[in-house]
């Protein structure tokens, strides 16, 4: 059945890549009426909750006149974070959002835009943006690893350069020795070994009381993140120091639902916003940080200014994370491909900087 949904639309590169092959979807088009529960693992406070997956269910209920309506469920009330995947490919939830760098058994080449964000791989939102839509729509085996999973993702989050907020000041490389920041992704402790920090692994919801008990120094997020969870009350530092953009949680559906299940027109549809949806999620992150620092200082946080000195430094001690991710995937039968990801990446990253 999977396999026929493919063939019918003729071996789709993406979601983006099929929509530019279909007209516009008109409020008259004929839609089923469909009430579809969101199984959501981060927050409804952060910036890309707020203006973007709102807005991308918000507007599917609009353009369909009322037919397609959504409750999600924020912060894995419905599917707790690494189970939300899971969930939607057994069909248990239609659809759901998750960062794919907590998946990465079943999603290993998916994981690389999120898992190697914050490593200084990617220099902005806008290029993570690009290179994630172009590695899903030019690699096959980036794709059938959703499919294997039963789902299918429809857009991908940028997510602008992230920063550390702490207790202290960072003003210098040096100062980073010995604090205790948070991490999310198997890379992480690789950056901070190399500035002899110490990472510590602390899901989205627990990241507050992290800092309040000590257990965080710092915590590894973007501007407007720091601010939307409000991890400036406990961490009144927040260092100008930049470890790159890169991008994240994807809205996702069910496999079969969507390419069995559903009519052409619904698809359109969905297909249509998420492309919409994709772009307002890099122009959102890029506003949302010049807004958020003025509001940070204006909150009397201490923003540390990092000189370029130190910046170029911090560059020099990391590695080279696309080398390692490529290497992580030797003595498998996704090294080849790993192999061709990386260097298309690195020289596709030149040419957008």
């Amino acid at each position: 059945m999977k396999n026929k949904g493919i063939t019918k639309l003729g071996f789709v590169a993406g979601a983006v890549a099929i929509s530019m092959m279909m007209s516009p979807v008109s409020l008259a088009e004929s839609y089923p009426e469909t009430k579809m529960k969101v199984a959501h693992a981060l927050p409804e406070t952060y910036v890309w909750s707020e203006q973007v997956d709102k807005w991308f269910f918000s507007e599917l209920e609009r353009r369909s006149d009322g037919k397609i309506t959504s409750q999600i469920f924020w912060n894995g009330s419905l599917v707790g974070p690494k189970q939300v995947f899971d969930a939607v490919g057994s069909g248990a939830v239609p659809a759901g959002a998750d960062a794919q760098g907590y998946y990465p058994a079943t999603l290993p080449l998916n994981t690389m835009p999120n898992s190697l964000l914050g490593t200084l791989t990617f220099g902005s939102s806008k290029q993570a943006s690009i290179l994630t839509r172009e590695v899903f729509e030019k690699f096959p085996e980036v794709r059938e690893e959703w499919k294997a999973l039963g789902v299918w993702p429809l857009y991908f989050n940028a997510v602008p350069n992230f920063r550390v907020a702490c207790t202290e000041p960072v003003a210098t490389v040096d100062d980073l020795k010995g604090k205790k920041i948070r991490q999310f992704s198997a890379y992480h402790p690789k950056v901070w070994e190399a500035v002899d920090a110490v990472g510590v692994t602390v899901l989205p919801a627990e990241i507050y009381e992290g800092l309040q008990r000590g257990r965080l120094d710092c915590v590894f997020y973007t501007y407007s993140a720091i601010l939307s969870q409000k991890m400036h009350e406990q961490a009144k530092y927040v260092s100008k120091a930049s470890f790159g953009a890169g991008a994240t949680w994807p809205i996702v559906v069910n496999y079969d639902m969507f390419f069995n299940q559903w009519p052409e027109s619904m698809r359109k549809l969905f297909i249509e916003v998420a492309q919409e949806a994709e772009q307002r999620s890099v122009e959102v992150a890029e506003a949302e940080e010049t807004k958020a620092q003025k509001t940070l200082e204006e909150l009397g946080v201490t923003l540390v200014e990092f000189p370029a000195e130190e910046q170029k430094k911090l560059a020099e001690k990391l590695p080279d994370f696309i080398d390692i991710w490529v290497e992580q995937q030797k003595g498998t039968d996704r090294y080849d491909v790993a192999q061709r990801i990386g260097d298309y990446v690195k020289k596709r990253s030149t040419e957008l900087n």
